[in-house]
């Protein structure tokens, strides 16, 4: 009885994009095969030989390659793969018949080989914001920007523009928006330069479902670990809180210092409880953890973060309110809204003391409207006050580059708790 020996591919896998893929089938001269290929999708679609297309038609004999005897001890075709818009799998299915006395070598009985060619569909990535802060004082928080698609794992010189993102504190009054470093004799203010973005501010996170409970215990069982990474923060348990240390902007979540693959557990750094069948966040915190946690490469370049209006950036004092009733040698200024205004910052108008501290704002009284300044004013009514040093307005440029496309759809986050200090009354 004659033989077919093997049946091979020249790529196990293919990206999303149109391809060609060579097969090759190897056995005694005068072995007789048939080949049919079949693709992964609902309801399967079947190779046409002659269109070089597939089609949802099982039946049709040119979806088979049918009786084709080996003239030679190889028989080799081009089989035409079409782009796709999620991952498909194709299956290479190889029949040999008694009738013409051939089988498959591996077994006297073999009349059966298969070969699966794997296709990843593109990936796409995008850009957004992210704060563990009431998120009414950042309109506009979380809004994606600069969706880029491309293969999985394939390198790139694509870049996501990030410009002029504005971040507000307009949705809940009082609206006191964002402290900022200020000069005074520049009259400009601006984020210091020790909260302007670096690439330990950039994260993209993976949600995971708890499989069983856990009390004050340090191993968490997943339901999948995939695409988590030693090193990533546990930042939420929807049954319960995460114990965090350090301040807001520079807070340290507890970390994963261990992953079993085959029982799905995390080693956590800290000891937590959680139920059964609950939610999990995990962050990866800069381009190195996001390239563990994704496979992609991403670069974060010339992030800038500054105080801005409602027109955009602006370094000079944007805060501006007018004097609510004239006063006389006191310290406490009535004025029209709050609107921007801040603890530690300054004012300055007609009338308005500069002198030493006297009109560095200590306080504000939101039942009145009132500014509290260092030192006692006399100003008349309707005054208009240039506030410095804090602003409703922010706004983010900078660029994202992709060096290597992720393995999975990615969004990538800038946490601006590291760079934004909400305003404060006292």
């Amino acid at each position: 009885m004659k033989k077919i020996k093997t049946l091979t591919l020249n790529k196990t896998s293919v990206n999303s994009s149109a391809n060609f893929v060579n097969v090759k089938i190897s056995g005694d001269i005068g072995a007789v095969f048939s080949l049919q290929i079949m693709d992964s999708s609902s309801p399967n679609k079947f190779y046409n030989f002659s269109t070089s297309t597939f089609t949802s038609d099982r039946f049709t004999s040119e979806n088979v390659l049918k009786n084709q005897v080996l003239s030679s001890t190889t028989f080799e075709t081009v089989v035409s793969i079409p782009s796709v818009s999620s991952n498909t799998t194709y299956s290479f299915l190889l029949f040999t018949d008694p009738f013409f006395d051939t089988r498959i070598s591996r077994g006297v009985n073999s009349f059966f080989l298969r070969q699966d060619l794997s296709q990843n569909g593109p990936v796409t990535v995008r850009f957004s914001t992210s704060t563990d802060q009431a998120t009414n004082k950042f309109e506009n928080i979380g809004t994606f920007v600069g969706s880029v698609t491309g293969n999985q794992l394939q390198s790139s010189s694509s870049t996501i523009s990030v410009s002029k993102y504005s971040l507000a504190d307009v949705s809940t009054e009082p609206f006191l928006g964002y402290k900022f470093e200020f000069d005074v004799s520049t009259f400009s203010q601006k984020v210091a330069d020790s909260l302007q973005p670096i690439d330990s501010d950039f994260f993209t996170s993976q949600s995971k479902t708890t499989s069983g409970t856990g009390s004050s215990v340090t191993d968490m069982i997943l339901t999948n670990v995939d695409n988590l990474a030693v090193g990533m923060s546990l930042v939420s348990i929807t049954s319960s809180a995460v114990t965090t240390s350090g301040s807001l902007g520079v807070l340290t979540f507890p970390t994963i210092t261990a992953i079993d693959k085959n029982t799905k557990t995390v080693t956590l750094s800290s000891a937590h409880s959680w139920a059964d069948n609950k939610a999990v966040v995990f962050r990866a915190y800069g381009a190195e953890l996001i390239r563990k946690s994704t496979g992609g490469v991403f670069e974060f370049n010339n992030f800038s973060v500054k105080p801005g209006s409602v027109t955009g950036t602006d370094s000079r004092a944007t805060g501006s309110v007018k004097v609510n009733g004239s006063v006389s040698n006191n310290s406490a200024v009535t004025v029209d809204n709050l609107l921007g205004i801040s603890k530690d910052s300054r004012a300055f108008g007609v009338g308005i003391d500069t002198d030493g501290n006297k009109n560095l704002i200590t306080g504000l009284s939101g039942d009145g409207n009132d500014i509290i300044f260092g030192g006692n004013q006399t100003v008349r009514d309707n005054v208009d006050l240039s506030i410095l040093g804090s602003s409703v307005y922010a706004y983010i440029n900078g660029d994202v580059t992709i060096k290597t496309f992720p393995s999975i759809s990615t969004d990538i986050f800038f946490d601006v708790d590291r760079a934004l200090v909400l305003a404060t009354t006292d």
